[in-house]
């Protein structure tokens, strides 16, 4: 007999000989069959409930049945061999197929509880086929239900009931739990061989080996079958020891339930029941999150508020159900994870800075004071590299990273006489002082004060390492210097990038330690500085102006007064930027701006300066003037002009304080270089702010010069400010010295001297006249000015008190400047200068009063009041101009000329 193919296309419909066969397996007792009707096919119908005694019955007499039905035929395990061997034994007749080799053969309790008439179409037991017939058999009477619920009811499987000892309530560990559709929508037929049994059970009932439709649900694709393990305990991939799962009631999972038990069907007793694998008694470990609670991660190192709880408030819950549940309260966070004060950009920078700290720290590993000395160097020249960089400075100072760099440092022995490691300490002060908060939050909290001006009094030309290298000294001289090879390319480096990469100073400026230091210093608050650092700023100032009247002798003799950066001129070159840094220290500290420390009180620090200890500061001063002067006016030093007109002004300045109502300073400061230097300031800023209007009439109409008026009446505004500076120290020195008088009679200039090498120090022209004329001059251009502005109103009159000044006590001065004023007589001449001298007086009152009152008035907080285009920025400086000497002054000079008037 050749043999049949196990393809399930080509099968054969099964043999009635072997549904009868079987029929007889399925092992139906009287029993089962006892108060049921059968039909024609041979299906039974029950008609009447069943006991769960009788289903237990039932159930043992089926099993019996079915030992005694194998051993019998000898088949296999499977129906599949079965009928195998039953087709190759008989023939294969063709009969007509029925309605019981298409439906399931489902038990008579599951007929029985189905409210619905059996049907012949769309039979979707298939779909379920992996649901056991003895099902019924374990589960207690229950009331009848739908189908579709009893359908997706979650059941025990089969090898719970097959287990020899007859426990029924108890839930196998390999249970097959397989997830089916709710509705499905949509159907088709498909061929099938056998139902597998997945569960392995002898007492699994297979279903017919003829060619049958089985319908499955297509809109949904099939899922995988899954092994339901023996509890909900999900664990993590590292086992017990990482599962942070608890267990939940059984009310509390969000399914149907699992099957109860016949000895409890209720399933009331198990009801708050943990499910899982919880009697594996271990420990759950800290999680992550109690672990950064516990270690403090996430408090917020800037609130200075320490975490509390918040208040737990209880609210009805919004679910329905019987009766209003209460939530549970919040758990509360620690701080920094929920503050209502903190913002998204602040969390967000919170966030930022950590990771920030996180790429600098290896940074900080290499500053530390176990280095080496070359770690430590290549550490700190990254820092400061990093932070010339716009982007790495933001979040410097969002991360708290400038104070703690300053710090770590020091520690690494920053400022403690290694050169390389003290210039980077000079050059990240320098630029700190790019932003004042972030300066003065330094200078507050460490000791930045004392550490720079350590560095500012030790340092000179002859030792100055960026200045050397500036220079370009060879390494020989660099060696005398106490600068290695070594050190020299770190310097060289450091030097470049100063120069082109932290922007501080303009390109023309040569680069020194003296330059950074002063630069950081100056930018600090005057509330921040120490008289007890004044001695320091004496020194450095005199060092930096005694090679001055070096350089002008150099100059008288043909050579520049200025020239680049060289070996030869490294001893004795002027550092304009550094010099006005110096004087600018140097005048709030005249100004009465900085305070005084206890450390100062207790060592007897005196608030003035003493000329005659600070002999030689006066000198350097005019000499500074001088040379300012010189490379201001020299057009082939046109990119020095700007740095020497500021140093100059800066001097002026320190100069009018010396000379404020001090007769000591006053007869230091006077000598003819002083009196021939002032007069020609007020000459050259008259002759700069007459220039513009010449410029704009000869370059009216031509295109070419429309920005050349621009740049010289720029050039004007800051002559002004000079040519007041000047008549503010004539004035200070002509109320105190009387000397000065005849100073200024002898003092010997041409009023249109351009300053030539000759002229330098002291006038040389041939048409030289006496300096009390040339000031004659200037006040009669002021005269003869027909758009007037209250800027000129002001100089005019300023120069009509310092002319009675000048003549009280002199008639030689009323002889010459009576003969030099503009006028028809001398009354006449007189008469303007009451009144000039008298509308400057009431200017002048009228001034100082408002701001006293502003002084009085101002919070130290608020923002400078504009009064006509000056400003009081401090009350130091109000008590200076409010004082009422200078109203006292002004009115004795009106009376003086009143009464020369009368005299004439």
């Amino acid at each position: 007999m050749a043999p049949i193919s196990s393809d399930s296309d080509s099968e054969p419909p099964e043999p009635p000989a072997k549904r009868q066969k079987l029929t007889s397996r399925q092992g139906k007792s009287p029993r089962d069959t006892q108060g049921g009707l059968t039909s024609k096919d041979g299906d039974t119908y029950p008609v009447g409930p069943k006991t769960p005694a009788s289903r237990v019955q039932d159930s043992v007499g089926e099993e019996r049945a079915l030992s005694a039905s194998a051993s019998d035929d000898n088949i296999g395990k499977t129906t599949t061999s079965t009928h195998e061997s039953s087709t190759s034994a008989k023939p294969v007749s063709a009969r007509r197929l029925t309605r019981s080799d298409t439906l399931l053969d489902t038990s008579a309790s599951q007929r029985r509880a189905s409210p619905l008439p059996v049907k012949g179409a769309k039979d979707l037991s298939n779909l379920f086929s992996f649901t056991s017939a003895n099902d019924d058999l374990t589960s207690p009477a229950k009331p009848s239900t739908s189908v579709a619920r009893r359908m997706l009811r979650r059941t025990a499987t089969e090898s719970s009931t097959s287990s020899p000892s007859g426990s029924f309530g108890s839930i196998d560990s390999h249970d097959v739990s397989r997830p089916t559709p709710r509705t499905p929508t949509k159907v088709a037929k498909t061929r099938s061989d056998s139902i597998i049994d997945l569960t392995g059970s002898p007492s699994s009932r297979p279903l017919s080996q003829q060619k049958s439709q089985s319908l499955e649900d297509v809109s949904s694709p099939p899922q995988p079958i899954r092994l339901a393990l023996a509890g909900t305990t999900m664990r993590t991939y590292a086992g017990k020891s990482r599962s942070f799962l608890v267990a939940l009631p059984v009310a509390q999972l969000g399914v149907g339930g699992l099957s109860r038990s016949a000895s409890n069907p209720t399933g009331l007793d198990d009801e708050c029941a943990y499910v899982g694998s919880q009697e594996e008694e271990f420990e759950i470990e800290e999680s992550y999150t109690d672990r950064r609670i516990r270690l403090g991660i996430d408090n917020s190192e800037d609130d200075p508020r320490p975490w509390s709880p918040p208040s737990e408030s209880v609210s009805p819950s919004k679910r329905r159900g019987k009766g209003k549940q209460v939530e549970p309260p919040p758990i509360p966070l620690p701080n920094g994870m929920m503050n209502d004060l903190k913002s998204i950009t602040e969390l967000r920078s919170k966030g930022e800075n950590r990771r920030f700290l996180d790429e600098v720290g290896y940074l900080f590993e290499g500053l530390e004071a176990g280095s080496p000395l070359n770690i430590r160097r290549a550490s700190a020249l990254e820092i400061v590299t990093k932070l010339c960089e716009t982007d790495f400075a933001r979040k410097a100072k969002a991360a708290d990273f400038i104070e703690r760099t300053w710090e770590i440092l020091r520690e690494a022995g920053a400022g403690h006489g290694d050169k390389v490691m003290d210039t980077i300490l000079a050059l990240y002060a320098a630029l700190v002082s790019r932003d004042p908060r972030d300066l003065t939050d330094l200078a507050e909290r460490s000791d930045f004060l004392a550490a720079l001006y350590s560095m500012l009094d030790g340092l000179q030309r002859a030792n100055d390492p960026l200045w050397l290298i500036s220079c370009g000294l060879s390494d020989t001289e660099l060696r005398k210097a106490g600068i290695q090879r070594a050190d020299k390319t770190l310097l060289t480096t450091l030097e470049r990038l100063v120069r082109k990469k932290s922007g501080l100073f303009d390109s023309d400026e040569t680069v020194s330690n003296r330059l950074l230091v002063s630069t950081a210093l100056v930018a600090l608050p005057s509330s921040l500085q120490d008289i007890t650092h004044i001695p320091s700023l004496i020194r450095a100032c005199q060092h930096e102006f005694s090679p001055l009247s070096s350089r002008l002798s150099i100059y008288q003799s043909g050579l520049t007064i200025l020239s680049g950066p060289s070996p030869s001129s490294s001893l004795d070159a002027p550092s304009f930027g550094h010099a006005d840094n110096c004087l600018r220290l140097l005048d709030s500290y005249l100004l009465g701006r900085w305070p005084s420390s206890q450390a100062s009180q207790e060592s007897g620090a005196d608030a003035r300066l003493d000329p005659e200890r600070e002999d030689g500061l006066t000198a350097g001063i005019i000499s500074l003037c001088t040379v300012c002067d010189v490379v201001a006016r020299d057009p082939e030093l046109g990119d020095h002009s700007a740095a020497a007109y500021r140093c100059m002004e800066s001097a002026l300045r320190v100069l009018i304080s010396l000379t404020h109502d001090d007769a000591q300073w006053c007869h230091a400061v006077l000598d003819d270089q002083l009196a021939s230097l002032v007069v020609r300031l007020v000459i050259q800023s008259q002759r700069l702010h007459l220039e513009p209007t010449n410029q704009s009439l000869k370059h009216e109409n031509v295109e070419e010069g429309v920005e050349d008026p621009i740049t010289q009446s720029e050039r004007a505004a800051t002559s002004l400010d000079r040519q007041c500076l000047a008549l503010g120290i004539l004035t200070n020195l002509a109320q105190v010295e009387h000397a000065l008088r005849d100073t200024l009679r002898t003092t010997q200039l041409s009023f249109h001297c351009t300053g030539k090498r000759a002229c330098t120090t002291s006038c040389h022209c041939s048409s030289r006249t006496s300096a009390l004329s040339c000031l004659a001059l200037v006040y009669s251009q002021y005269g003869k000015s027909e758009a007037e502005d209250g800027v000129e109103s002001m100089i005019r009159g300023h120069m009509a008190v310092l002319f009675g000044l000048l003549m009280r006590g002199s008639p030689e001065n009323q002889r010459v400047l009576l003969d030099a004023l503009p006028g028809t007589s001398h009354k006449q001449k007189l008469g303007k200068l009451v009144e000039h001298a008298r509308d400057f007086t009431s200017f002048y009152v009228d001034f100082t009063r408002r701001v006293s009152q502003v002084v009085q008035s101002q919070d130290d907080d608020g923002p400078p009041e504009d009064l006509g285009g000056y400003a009081v920025e401090d009350d130091r400086v109000g008590r200076m101009l409010g004082d009422s000497h200078g109203a006292v002054v002004a009115n004795d000079v009106v009376s003086f000329l009143e009464s020369l008037i009368r005299t004439k």
